[in-house]
């Protein structure tokens, strides 16, 4: 097996010699031989347990072919001598085994540079040609952009050749001629890894220009900026993985969950559920035999590159056992619903059933300063009226607020930056006038702004905390409410009225909008989740919700300390038309917060 069916590759090399000690213990374990003579010799896996970056490959026109057949028959015939091959026969095969590798990458680099120069060649042939009044037609400026590409990569691809062929490397791992007999036959039967879940402002900014212009699930994920819109470098190796898998073949990963349900990863998820057929999505974060020693909970995803059938239907669990659980047609449309078949037909419903909370409020992220240690607790004698209270999402809880740190609140009461600070505020800030200048989001103006600040002055708002175990909200209105700033690790919606917040937070506050924000929010470390404003805009909001005088009242008892969330659940299942069944459904999702009947 381990001559022809197992290959490896890996950017680190500790973990190519790790690989290499575990194959081999695995070749030792079932041999239980008395005498040290009759024990076979370890296989050599140099050549199937391979060192290089599976990522940095660019993709050029004609570079990916597949190696000429009787090659590549040469080098899996190599590959298999070098398994068993000692002493002076191991380094000689192995020179032999490189030296083909590099003449097969350099053979498909020169037809990469034919077809770079043919395509020239056209163009050049286009301009040179005449009209029908004998000019000549010169070039459009997208042909002299293409023209100027198309120079740019045969320069590239010559360089490219000539470092290849003086020094027999490449700055990248090239499958098809590294595994080239390999794709002959049109690539891996199976793929699987484990990649590093490394979010994009964590990468280095030439490896991210590379990966956007690389690879398309990556480029088509960045729908905004902020951390809810970085991609995670897993979506990358996903991608690739897709690229080196046969037709029919099998990829099995190990992703992060939130994959299921982020934003940047729409555009992963469409083309799995589209082009693919998904065996198992498998949410590991509650499982007691998933231990990773990560931030994230993991994901396990099997899926086969041949598209779906009708009717397909999805696993939930590894467990082979039982019957599948959601139709694969579910997975096509927005986030994907890892808890069933049953909540997604309830959340469905009330999709269909009624208008979204974002057609009637924005929500918007809490406040940036961009600076916290020197906005947040001042350590000097400020001015009371440049004060308020800071919000952030640990002291949000139903109905209530409790904010414990005060904040140096340099706007004004419309959200605008003052014109001038007191002069004790001017006097704390003036040493720290270049760093607030070298903010990220600064762009001019006083350097005394934060930013994001006009919604978090509304006189009307609901808040609710960005991570939390459950979807808690607290409504900010009235006359003290001018004082209490909400921070980015909240999100809020302003209202028109004290009465609409009141609803509006009564409404978020009930276990069916818990149970269906939990069901969609990217899942985070310790039983937390990301209430952000894409899960809130996306719940249901029955018409009769903004002028419910039950609901009103509810909410006036709940904020003078007397929450019935019983009475709460009952009157919100009646305005979203819940039967039993449905109630039952939602409160299984973990952080409902509510226990059947």
């Amino acid at each position: 097996m381990l001559r022809h069916n197992l290959f490896g590759v890996d950017l680190n090399p500790a973990a190519v010699r790790l690989t290499e000690l575990r194959l081999w213990l695995a070749v030792i374990e079932p041999d239980h031989s008395a005498s040290p003579e009759s024990v076979q010799p370890l296989p050599n896996l140099d050549s199937v347990v391979r060192q290089g970056d599976s990522l940095l490959e660019p993709v050029i026109p004609g570079w990916n072919g597949s190696a000429p057949p009787a090659l590549a028959v040469e080098l899996g015939q190599l590959r298999s001598r070098l398994a068993t091959a000692t002493g002076r026969e191991k380094a000689q095969v192995l020179r032999t085994l490189r030296r083909q590798e590099s003449a097969l990458a350099s053979t498909m680099l020169r037809r990469a540079e034919e077809s770079t120069r043919a395509r020239l060649d056209e163009i050049m042939e286009q301009g040179r040609a005449t009209t029908l009044f004998g000019d000549r037609r010169g070039l459009e400026r997208s042909e002299r952009a293409a023209l100027e590409m198309l120079r740019e990569r045969r320069r590239f691809l010559w360089t490219l050749r000539r470092r290849l062929e003086r020094e027999g490397t490449l700055p990248w791992f090239h499958y098809q001629s590294q595994f080239g007999d390999v794709f002959t036959r049109g690539g891996f039967d199976l793929v699987v890894g484990n990649p590093p879940w490394v979010r994009a402002e964590e990468l280095p900014l030439p490896m991210r220009r590379h990966l956007r212009a690389r690879y398309r699930w990556w480029s088509g994920s960045r729908r905004g900026s902020g951390y809810g819109h970085q991609p995670d470098l897993s979506i990358a190796f996903l991608e690739r993985a897709s690229e080196l898998v046969a037709a029919n073949g099998t990829i099995g990963f190990v992703l992060p969950a939130k994959l299921a349900t982020a934003a940047y990863a729409a555009t992963a998820r469409s083309v799995v559920a589209e082009r693919m057929t998904v065996h198992t999505l498998a949410d590991l974060g509650s499982d007691p035999r998933a231990t990773f020693d990560a931030t994230t909970y993991p994901l396990a995803l099997v899926a086969s590159r041949a598209a779906a059938g009708e009717g397909h239907h999805v696993r939930l669990r590894l467990e082979p056992g039982g019957t599948p659980d959601l139709p694969q047609e579910r997975l096509r449309d927005g986030p994907w619903l890892l808890s069933g078949e049953r909540v997604a037909r309830v959340l469905e419903r009330m999709r269909a059933q009624h208008a979204v909370l974002g057609t009637r409020f924005r929500c918007h992220l809490g406040v940036k300063t961009g600076l916290n240690e020197v906005f947040l607790d001042p350590d000097a004698p400020i001015e009371p009226e440049v004060l308020a209270w800071a919000v952030r999402g640990r002291d949000v809880s139903p109905f209530a607020v409790t904010a414990e740190v005060r904040l140096l609140w340099t706007h004004s009461s419309s959200g605008l930056p003052l014109a001038a600070l007191p002069i004790r505020a001017a006097a704390y800030l003036a040493p720290h006038r270049g760093r607030l200048r070298s903010r990220k989001d600064y762009d001019g103006g006083p350097e005394w702004a934060v930013f994001r600040a006009v919604p978090a002055v509304s006189s009307h708002r609901v808040v609710w905390a960005d991570l939390s175990p459950r979807l808690e909200a607290a409504p900010l209105t009235g006359a003290h409410s001018e004082h209490f700033i909400a921070l980015n690790t909240c999100y809020l919606a302003p209202a028109p009225t004290a009465a609409a917040a009141l609803r509006l937070a009564a409404w978020l506050n009930c276990s069916w909008m818990r149970a269906a924000a939990a069901a969609v929010a990217d899942p985070a470390a310790g039983g937390f989740r990301r209430f952000n404003a894409r899960v809130v805009s996306g719940l249901p909001l029955p018409d009769r919700v903004l002028t419910d005088t039950v609901l009103l009242a509810i909410g006036e008892k709940a904020r003078a300390g007397s929450l019935d969330q019983e009475a709460l659940d009952d009157h919100c299942a009646r305005l979203l038309g819940l039967d039993q069944e449905d109630r039952d459904v939602l409160a299984d999702i973990p952080s409902a917060g509510r226990h059947r009947r």
